[in-house]
Protein backbone atom coordinates (compact mmCIF):
# COMPACT_ATOMS: atom_id res chain seq x y z
CA UNK A 1 0.00 0.00 0.00
CA UNK A 2 0.64 3.37 -0.74
CA UNK A 3 2.65 5.04 2.54
CA UNK A 4 0.10 7.40 4.46
CA UNK A 5 2.47 10.27 3.55
CA UNK A 6 1.09 9.85 -0.05
CA UNK A 7 -2.46 9.20 0.35
CA UNK A 8 -3.59 12.27 -1.44
CA UNK A 9 -7.19 14.44 0.30
CA UNK A 10 -8.36 16.37 -2.76
CA UNK A 11 -12.19 17.86 -3.68
CA UNK A 12 -14.19 15.69 -5.56
CA UNK A 13 -13.94 15.71 -9.20
CA UNK A 14 -14.68 13.98 -12.16
CA UNK A 15 -10.75 14.32 -13.39
CA UNK A 16 -9.74 12.53 -10.04
CA UNK A 17 -12.71 9.51 -10.68
CA UNK A 18 -14.26 8.30 -13.76
CA UNK A 19 -17.73 6.21 -13.09
CA UNK A 20 -16.96 3.15 -15.28
CA UNK A 21 -18.20 2.31 -18.93
CA UNK A 22 -21.53 0.58 -18.83
CA UNK A 23 -21.11 -0.16 -23.05
CA UNK A 24 -18.66 -3.21 -22.78
CA UNK A 25 -19.19 -6.58 -21.18
CA UNK A 26 -19.69 -7.13 -17.37
CA UNK A 27 -16.63 -6.19 -15.05
CA UNK A 28 -17.87 -8.63 -12.23
CA UNK A 29 -19.90 -11.54 -10.75
CA UNK A 30 -22.37 -11.31 -8.05
CA UNK A 31 -19.47 -13.91 -6.50
CA UNK A 32 -16.67 -11.21 -6.98
CA UNK A 33 -19.03 -8.86 -6.37
CA UNK A 34 -19.94 -9.41 -2.68
CA UNK A 35 -16.91 -10.79 -1.68
CA UNK A 36 -16.00 -6.54 -1.56
CA UNK A 37 -18.63 -5.79 0.92
CA UNK A 38 -17.98 -8.90 2.90
CA UNK A 39 -14.57 -7.33 3.09
CA UNK A 40 -15.99 -4.09 4.24
CA UNK A 41 -18.46 -5.30 6.80
CA UNK A 42 -15.58 -7.36 8.24
CA UNK A 43 -13.34 -3.30 8.53
CA UNK A 44 -16.22 -1.19 9.21
CA UNK A 45 -17.14 -3.88 12.46
CA UNK A 46 -14.06 -2.79 14.74
CA UNK A 47 -15.66 0.52 14.68
CA UNK A 48 -19.27 -0.41 15.58
CA UNK A 49 -22.59 -1.85 14.17
CA UNK A 50 -22.51 -2.65 10.37
CA UNK A 51 -25.73 -3.72 8.59
CA UNK A 52 -28.97 -4.01 7.93
CA UNK A 53 -27.51 -7.11 5.97
CA UNK A 54 -24.42 -9.66 7.72
CA UNK A 55 -21.91 -10.74 5.42
CA UNK A 56 -22.86 -12.83 2.34
CA UNK A 57 -21.89 -16.80 1.62
CA UNK A 58 -20.57 -17.10 -1.07
CA UNK A 59 -22.21 -20.30 -2.09
CA UNK A 60 -22.68 -23.07 -5.30
CA UNK A 61 -25.39 -20.07 -6.98
CA UNK A 62 -27.19 -16.85 -6.06
CA UNK A 63 -30.44 -18.66 -4.82
CA UNK A 64 -28.70 -20.17 -2.04
CA UNK A 65 -26.68 -17.78 -1.47
CA UNK A 66 -29.62 -15.03 -0.99
CA UNK A 67 -31.33 -17.69 0.87
CA UNK A 68 -28.60 -18.08 3.88
CA UNK A 69 -27.89 -14.14 3.71
CA UNK A 70 -28.55 -13.03 7.23
CA UNK A 71 -30.00 -9.52 9.05
CA UNK A 72 -26.76 -8.28 11.04
CA UNK A 73 -28.38 -5.59 12.90
CA UNK A 74 -31.72 -3.01 12.29
CA UNK A 75 -30.19 -0.29 13.08
CA UNK A 76 -26.46 -0.63 12.61
CA UNK A 77 -23.62 2.34 13.07
CA UNK A 78 -22.47 1.96 9.30
CA UNK A 79 -24.56 1.33 7.09
CA UNK A 80 -23.65 -0.50 4.06
CA UNK A 81 -26.29 -1.01 1.51
CA UNK A 82 -25.82 -4.42 -0.09
CA UNK A 83 -27.64 -3.93 -3.22
CA UNK A 84 -25.60 -4.93 -6.42
CA UNK A 85 -26.44 -2.50 -8.77
CA UNK A 86 -24.82 -3.52 -11.91
CA UNK A 87 -21.97 -5.13 -13.27
CA UNK A 88 -19.90 -2.19 -14.09
CA UNK A 89 -19.78 0.04 -10.88
CA UNK A 90 -17.42 -1.49 -8.41
CA UNK A 91 -18.09 0.70 -5.21
CA UNK A 92 -20.26 0.47 -2.18
CA UNK A 93 -22.09 2.93 -0.12
CA UNK A 94 -22.17 3.18 3.11
CA UNK A 95 -24.26 5.89 5.05
CA UNK A 96 -22.94 6.58 8.86
CA UNK A 97 -22.58 9.88 11.49
CA UNK A 98 -19.37 11.24 10.75
CA UNK A 99 -17.96 11.05 14.27
CA UNK A 100 -17.79 7.34 13.62
CA UNK A 101 -15.19 7.96 11.02
CA UNK A 102 -11.43 9.24 12.35
CA UNK A 103 -8.61 8.49 11.17
CA UNK A 104 -8.24 4.58 11.95
CA UNK A 105 -11.39 3.47 9.89
CA UNK A 106 -9.88 5.71 6.97
CA UNK A 107 -6.67 4.08 6.67
CA UNK A 108 -8.36 0.59 6.96
CA UNK A 109 -10.81 1.58 4.52
CA UNK A 110 -7.76 2.69 2.36
CA UNK A 111 -5.85 -0.20 2.92
CA UNK A 112 -8.48 -2.49 2.24
CA UNK A 113 -9.35 -0.75 -1.33
CA UNK A 114 -5.98 -0.77 -1.99
CA UNK A 115 -5.72 -4.78 -2.48
CA UNK A 116 -9.02 -3.84 -5.00
CA UNK A 117 -7.76 -2.40 -7.45
CA UNK A 118 -10.41 -0.30 -9.39
CA UNK A 119 -12.94 -0.70 -6.53
CA UNK A 120 -14.37 2.37 -4.02
CA UNK A 121 -16.24 3.07 -0.73
CA UNK A 122 -18.50 6.09 -0.50
CA UNK A 123 -18.87 7.25 3.28
CA UNK A 124 -22.03 9.25 3.14
CA UNK A 125 -21.87 11.49 6.35
CA UNK A 126 -24.24 13.72 6.68
CA UNK A 127 -22.66 17.14 5.91
CA UNK A 128 -20.38 15.47 3.09
CA UNK A 129 -19.34 12.65 1.31
CA UNK A 130 -15.38 10.68 1.18
CA UNK A 131 -14.87 8.37 -1.68
CA UNK A 132 -12.00 5.81 -0.62
CA UNK A 133 -9.89 4.72 -3.01
CA UNK A 134 -6.25 2.94 -2.56
CA UNK A 135 -4.48 5.93 -3.52
CA UNK A 136 -6.82 9.22 -2.48
CA UNK A 137 -9.38 10.32 -0.49
CA UNK A 138 -12.07 12.28 -2.44
CA UNK A 139 -14.06 14.69 -0.23
CA UNK A 140 -17.26 16.73 -1.00
CA UNK A 141 -19.62 18.90 1.31
CA UNK A 142 -19.02 21.72 3.36
CA UNK A 143 -17.64 19.35 6.02
CA UNK A 144 -14.62 18.51 4.20
CA UNK A 145 -14.26 21.91 2.76
CA UNK A 146 -10.46 22.65 2.10
CA UNK A 147 -9.69 19.24 3.58
CA UNK A 148 -5.77 18.71 3.38
CA UNK A 149 -4.78 15.15 5.28
CA UNK A 150 -6.55 12.18 6.74
CA UNK A 151 -5.83 13.58 9.90
CA UNK A 152 -7.45 16.50 8.97
CA UNK A 153 -10.83 14.72 8.01
CA UNK A 154 -10.43 12.85 10.87
CA UNK A 155 -10.58 15.57 12.77
CA UNK A 156 -13.20 17.81 11.22
CA UNK A 157 -15.51 14.07 11.75
CA UNK A 158 -15.00 14.12 14.87
CA UNK A 159 -15.46 17.44 15.98
CA UNK A 160 -19.02 17.16 14.01
CA UNK A 161 -20.29 15.31 17.41
CA UNK A 162 -23.34 17.14 18.64
CA UNK A 163 -22.71 17.66 22.48
CA UNK A 164 -25.43 16.72 25.02
CA UNK A 165 -27.34 20.31 24.12
CA UNK A 166 -27.59 19.35 20.60
CA UNK A 167 -24.64 21.96 19.65
CA UNK A 168 -21.31 20.92 17.65
CA UNK A 169 -18.50 20.99 20.35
Amino acid sequence: MSDNSTIRVVPFTKDDYTPADHSGPPLFTWREYYRFPNDLLHTLRRHGTVGPMGEMNILDNWEASEGAWQVETSDPDFFVVADMWNEHDRWNRVEASPWLVNTTPLYELIAMVWKCPGWCVYLALKQGGLTVLGDRVLCDGDLFANAASIADLGQRCALSRPNAAGRKM
